[in-house]
């Protein structure tokens, strides 16, 4: 069973979803599981893979587990299984005590890419280095190989007026740098409407006008486009994609932060 509960574990592990693994580590008496025993419990206290033993004990276990996924933190609890006016005294007459830890992984930060040029490229070296799982996004398959982009954790190969395969949440931040305002605009009419931390995209005034009027006619609203960095990146200077990456990923990191991303000097 505990064999099902790892590749489970892996398999949430890829898909990006938080949980907690929940594994005994002492057992005393009439305990319902031996040491080793494992649980994966979601970040709603719902199992699953698994089991600790059922009942009550099991029930604890799983909302407590749910507790330290949003706490982001790991711990040990006991719990005893008498009817003891005690602190670990779950009311039960069975008898005997159990240890179990609680081992919680949180979800990676986000960054998806589209396009896959020079930007894009200095990028993929940039966001690994801060953590991020990386999704690079285009629609040139010679622009979205593992040959290009060996630290990307994802690549799509996205054929135009079809839906990206990407995963879009609270803690993804979206990057647009295609080679062209039409893919620009493609790109950020698939993402507008997401709930996602970030949105920047590249471009001059006169360009972001443009595509920002074109979705305004079809019916995107402007306080939707106004919450879009654009121009994208901290005014920090320079002009070379390496340059360019650094204040994107400057201004990515402000975002997450809640800075402004001025000097901490003056």
């Amino acid at each position: 069973m505990e064999e099902k509960v790892l590749k489970k574990l892996t398999e949430c592990l890829s898909a990006g979803v938080e949980v907690a693994l929940v594994t005994v580590t002492n057992a005393l008496g009439s305990s319902p599981r031996d040491v080793g025993s494992m649980m994966l419990v979601d970040k709603n206290g719902q199992l699953i893979e698994g089991t600790i033993g059922g009942g009550k004990i099991e029930e604890t276990a799983k909302a407590d587990a749910a507790i330290c996924i949003k706490e982001n933190s790991s711990k040990s609890f006991q719990y005893e299984l008498t009817l003891k006016d005690s602190e670990h005294s779950l009311g039960m007459a069975c008898g005997g005590a159990m240890e179990v830890f609680v081992k919680t992984f949180a979800v990676k930060d986000r960054l998806v890419v589209f396009g896959g040029g020079h930007i894009g490229l200095e990028l993929s070296k940039v966001a690994p280095m801060l953590g991020y799982h990386l999704t690079i996004v285009d629609h040139r398959p010679e622009y979205c190989s593992k040959e290009r982009f060996p630290y990307a954790d994802q690549l799509v190969c996205w054929e135009v007026g079809s839906k990206p395969e990407i995963n879009l949440d609270q803690n993804t931040s979206v990057v647009i740098v295609t080679h062209g305002h039409l893919y620009d605009m493609e790109s950020l009419r698939e993402v507008i409407h997401s709930n996602v931390r970030y949105i920047g995209m590249i471009g001059s005034q006169n360009k972001i006008r443009h595509c920002y009027g074109e979705l305004m006619k079809e019916g995107i609203s402007e306080e939707k486009l106004k919450a879009v960095y654009a121009p994208i990146g901290l005014d920090i200077g320079g002009e070379t994609p390496e340059e360019i990456a650094v204040a994107i990923m400057a201004e990515v990191q402000a975002v997450k932060y809640g800075r402004s991303g001025g000097f901490l000097s003056r």
